[in-house]
């Protein structure tokens, strides 16, 4: 069946979440069923199959006529879980003599017995969900003593419940599978709290506002006392203060007291150190004169 496809990395046989799980599977079943369930666990699809006799409940690939599934790939994996009930499985291989070999697993074995063309050997499960592994070239090396050639047949007896089937050319860490692979999907991220998704256009970035400058306002000072002109700028928000020299300064350490006199007027003994200015000439005498 998959001996002239290309066999690399992963090649999956059976899939519970698939559109056709069955497409290469015939099933047998007396006093059981085999359907597909939603399991509570993983909240997945998955297959179940069930039965009063575990050799009277099965599942096998490849469908007849097909004589052989032709997969070159070492290693299977099941993903299964543990019903607490008889469970058992069989893979029949080819190896390097042209001979047909079969290694049957069993969770009511308590021995491992190797015979000439079939080994049984005990399968311990955990509760809940497992992952099974099946190193097929080492145990048809350590059972036999010949090289491992390709899988023929896999047959899934009762009580279980099947997530996927596949084989692959080694062991990969969970990190490295795809996610559909996995025995327990990874994890999605959880919404942000506090996010309300809103339909248009993103709202543009925050644009920072300056405050509007304060009119500037000139406060009339009583006599003697300086006035104040404070200014803000609107950009820089910096007070800047104007301080005017005061006509007369009042000296208030002389016990005298000051009389009131006209600022605009300068004392009659400095009448004569004022110097005389010039008058101005315009433009035109200038022109004139020349």
């Amino acid at each position: 069946m998959f001996r002239n496809t290309y066999q690399r990395g992963f090649l999956t046989v059976f899939s519970s979440s698939g559109s056709k799980p069955l497409e290469i599977w015939d099933i047998v079943t007396k006093n059981g069923h085999a359907k597909r369930v939603t399991d509570e666990e993983l909240k997945l699809m998955s297959f179940e199959l069930m039965g009063a006799n575990v050799a009277t409940t099965f599942m096998v690939a490849p469908k007849c006529p097909c004589p052989s599934l032709g997969v070159k790939l070492p290693f299977l994996v099941l993903l299964v879980k543990n019903l607490k009930k008889f469970f058992s499985f069989e893979i029949q291989i080819l190896d390097d003599r042209n001979l047909l070999r079969r290694f049957r697993a069993s969770n009511y074995q308590s021995a491992t017995r190797v015979d000439n063309f079939c080994t049984v050997m005990p399968l311990a499960l955990t509760p809940g969900w497992n992952q099974i592994q099946f190193n097929l070239a080492d145990f048809t090396r350590r059972a036999y003593g010949t090289n491992y050639i390709e899988t023929v047949r896999i047959q899934i007896h009762a009580n279980v419940r099947i997530k996927r089937v596949y084989f692959c050319d080694r062991l990969y860490p969970d990190d490295e599978l795809p996610p559909q692979l996995r025995l327990h999907p990874p994890l999605r991220p959880s919404k942000i709290t506090g996010y309300s998704k809103t339909r248009g256009k993103k709202p543009a970035e925050a644009i920072e506002t300056v405050r509007p400058g304060t009119p500037v306002t000139e406060t009339d000072a009583a006599p003697g006392v300086s006035e104040t002109i404070t200014r803000r700028s609107t950009m820089r928000s910096n007070v800047v203060d104007i301080v005017e020299t005061p006509a007369e300064v009042i000296n208030l350490e002389s016990n005298e007291v000051p009389h009131e006199a006209d600022a605009s007027m300068l004392p009659e003994d400095q009448e004569g150190e004022v110097p005389e200015i010039a008058p101005v000439t315009s433009a035109q005498e200038i022109a004139v004169q020349f």
